[in-house]
């Protein structure tokens, strides 16, 4: 996992190298109304764009037979990032994620879809609040 280093500029153009010597583009905005980010994500043949950024062990989870990456967000306390200040803080971090870390993500994603119990407490409840509406 490397850490990308975002300010509070709410228009940013990143571009990173991956493990295999290919880049990845990603164009973050912030929007101050819905007060959340979204990210574009360019590689080689792909593109995504307007994917709102949010608290998840791999964001590009539906993809990962098409990019050998990721993109894990993690925001202290949990939650989501809406501050435009959130990544510039420290609440929250995004990282990228080479092959072998997808790989761990979807096993420990699945792994607690079979054994609910391996879930954070706080996720428990969470779920439980959704549940009861």
């Amino acid at each position: 996992m490397r850490l990308l280093p975002i300010s509070d500029d709410p228009n940013q153009h990143l571009r990173t190298p991956l493990e295999d010597g290919t880049n990845v583009s990603l164009t973050l905005r912030y929007y101050p109304f819905s007060e959340r980010w979204s990210v574009d994500v360019k590689y080689k043949d792909f593109e995504l764009n307007g994917q709102k950024v949010s608290n998840s062990l791999n964001m590009l989870y539906q993809f990962s037979q098409q990019i050998p990456f990721g993109i894990n967000i993690t925001v202290v306390g949990g939650g989501e990032p809406f501050l435009i200040g959130d990544f510039q803080s420290g609440r929250a971090q995004l990282f990228i994620l080479n092959s072998e870390e997808v790989y761990l993500a979807q096993r420990y994603f699945v792994k607690t879809l079979e054994n609910p119990d391996n879930l954070p407490q706080n996720v428990l409840d969470e779920m439980q609040e959704e549940s009861d509406g």
